[in-house]
Order: structure tokens, then sequence, then C-alpha cells
């Protein structure tokens, strides 16, 4: 129970302040125990971190997957706009979701290289229904792989640039840029299908 109450708060303290912004003897504190105590369920505070930061991950691929399923009826476009939605409608967070996106903007400097494969690794899983998608919504099985590469590049490029944006611009600014980057989603997959039936 004690190994569930430290991640809970450990998580909350993360999400917050960062990696460097919070110590092992501050999360002890705020569940009420010793920091000693915590090394009988984690050895390092960097080993806490990570298990978090897994379980949000875990959290994050497992909402997409439920999304995707619950929409399974609609058609491909409208699943592709829900998927845009779900990496930039970024008001409802939870804890574990507001967690994982403050690790990807500001890494901690002591994690950098792990963190980067781990991230390039939760791409990948995001990957291969995005690119099912791709398919579905240009009405082909024959999406080549560099075609398929260059959207999914685009896709990431304008969800993790909404992502920096975010924190930038206030809500009326951040959700006619959200509109605007949909739209020219739109138009690059209407040009890709031109494209290929020209």
């Amino acid at each position: 129970m004690t190994a569930t109450r430290l991640k809970q708060t450990a998580l909350a303290l993360f999400a917050e302040a960062g990696y460097e912004g919070v110590s092992l003897s501050e999360i002890a504190k705020s569940v009420g125990i010793k920091t000693p105590s915590i090394y009988a369920h984690f050895e390092s505070k960097e080993q806490l971190f990570l298990a978090l930061l897994e379980d949000a991950v875990h959290e994050e691929h497992e909402k997409f997957t439920l999304l995707l399923r619950s929409m399974e009826d609609q058609p491909p476009i409208a699943r592709f706009y829900a998927a845009f939605r779900f990496f930039t409608d970024l008001d409802g967070l939870t804890k574990g979701q507001s967690f994982l996106k403050r690790t990807m903007l500001m890494p901690p400097r002591n994690l950098e290289e792990r963190l980067r494969r781990d991230f390039i690794a939760y791409e990948d899983v995001f990957t291969v229904p995005m690119t099912e998608l791709l398919h579905e919504c240009l009405g082909t099985e024959s999406l080549d792989n560099e075609q398929a590469e260059r959207l999914i590049a685009l896709f990431f490029a304008l969800t993790d640039g909404l992502l920096v944006e975010y924190k930038l611009y206030d809500t009326e600014l951040y959700r006619r840029r959200q509109a605007l980057l949909w739209r020219w989603l739109q138009d690059a997959l209407a040009l890709e299908q031109g494209g290929r039936k020209g």
C-alpha cells in the first residue's frame, strides 16, 4: 500500500515541479514516512521516476486504444480527427498524462539519453494504429513506406508543436491554431490522395 501512496504522491509532485524540483525527502514527508522507508520500495528517485513514466505511457496508450475502439463504426477521417484531438486537447489531462507531457517537454538532464530512447519507443507504439488509419483515410492498402512515414512525421510534428504552444498561448489562440493545423493536415491528406489518383 505504501508503494502505491508513494507513486501517487510522487506523480503529483513531479507533474507540478519536475524531476529536479522534487526531493525524496519531500515525497516521504508528503506520504508521512521517513525518507529511508522509500528504499524498501524503490532503489532511488530515478527508479521511482521511471516507474511512474512507464505507468503514464501505459495509461496514455490504453486511453488511445479505447478511443479508437469506441469509434470503430465512424468514418476513417472522424477517427483520424479524434486521434488528432487526443494528442492536442490538453485541458482535461490526468495527472499521469500531465506528468508524461511535462517530461517530454523538459526531460531531466541526467535521464535525457534514456528518455530519448523511451520516447521513440512510445511514438512507435502509436505509429502502427495511425498508419492503419492513414490507409483507411486514403482508401488504399498500398500506401508506401515513404508516404506513410512522411504523413506520420507531419502528424507528430503538428501535435508536438501544439504541445509547446499550449503552454505559450491563451485558450482562444490555442484553439484557433489547433483548428488551423487540423485543416492543414486534412489538406495534406487530400493532396496525398489526389497525387495517388493522378
